[in-house]
């Protein structure tokens, strides 16, 4: 077991994080939210590695402590440590997005109540690939629990409390089942193939660029995998790799979230774009994920 300190960009609130986590329905079950913290098992090779991270005594930021069956080298620590930094966007910087909101009136109400809120993600690749191939022609529901399932079944876990906590598997584990076990997996035999040719897809890309790269060479390069269309290629660049710039505007659940900050008709795709750049991302994530957000918990209201 041993305990660090990550520090988090400004403005941080890991309260909000956990407000974040636990509306996160795509990955219900996945964590343990218990007060003012969260437990949630990480992949460190083929085993699991249990994190608990609550506020940091001073500063931005989170006090993580792990917990694994053996003596984990420094290289691995710094692994996890990596792992759960991008899962709670600790290191996301928000400046250019919050100015450009902080001279948008509409959006006032909602940075109020989103003051230092970073956006919670997928923990790894291979869980947001997975989610994404399965959602596919399905539900949230569904396809989150399936999701579940694939962990269940192919995840390594680690015992805290009496409570087991799995890790997601590697996208390698789930490349390597037969045809059988992903059709019973995905449900049925079109999105058994659909998983595999994501899973694989993804696999054969470097993470590290999918994360760093030019952001429209690597959504030109998600694209020409088999399974990835446009929805897809947009939701793995923003809720699995982090990257806000960009974010698929003309979907009806982005249009009633402008309409619901903006009022009617809202901005277009294109307005919105052209004043939030490269950050249109954080626009959306903010608007999708906290615009029902009051301090006191009740909705924002929407605009005249």
């Amino acid at each position: 077991m041993t305990e660090v300190t990550l520090a988090a960009a400004e403005p941080f609130s890991f309260a909000l994080s956990l407000r974040a986590l636990a509306g996160f329905a795509p990955c219900a079950g996945g964590h343990v939210i218990t007060g003012s913290g969260v437990r949630k098992a990480f992949l460190l090779g083929a085993e699991a590695v249990v994190a608990d991270v609550s506020p940091a005594a001073e500063g931005p930021g989170v006090t993580l402590t792990l917990h694994a069956e053996r003596h984990l080298l420094p290289s691995e620590r710094a692994a996890v440590h990596r792992a759960v930094a991008h899962w709670l966007g600790l290191d996301d910087d928000l400046s250019a997005f919050l100015d450009v909101a902080g001279h948008d009136p509409a959006m006032a109400t909602l940075l109020r109540a989103a003051h230092g809120l970073h956006q919670v993600r997928f923990s790894s690749l291979a869980e947001g690939a997975v989610y994404f191939a399965l959602v596919q022609r399905s539900t949230q529901w569904y396809a989150a629990a399936r999701k579940r399932r694939v962990a269940a079944v192919l995840g390594p876990s680690l015992t805290l409390d009496g409570v087991e906590h799995i890790a997601f598997p590697s996208l390698a584990t789930v490349a390597a089942q037969d045809d059988a076990d992903l059709v019973r997996f995905a449900g049925n035999r079109l999105r058994a193939r659909r998983l595999r040719e994501v899973v694989e897809g993804v696999a054969g890309l470097d993470e590290q660029w999918l994360r760093t790269g030019p952001y429209e060479e690597v959504r030109k390069a998600l694209l020409g995998l088999p399974g990835v269309g446009p929805f897809t290629a947009s939701a793995l660049l923003l809720r699995v790799l982090g990257r806000p710039d960009g974010a698929p505007l003309g979907m009806a659940q982005f249009e009633d979230a402008a309409r619901a900050v903006y009022g009617d008709p809202p901005p277009s795709p294109a307005e919105l774009r052209g004043a939030y750049g490269s950050s249109i991302g954080w626009w959306a994530y903010y608007v999708r994920t906290a615009r029902n957000w009051q301090p006191d918990g009740s909705r924002v209201p929407v605009a005249a």
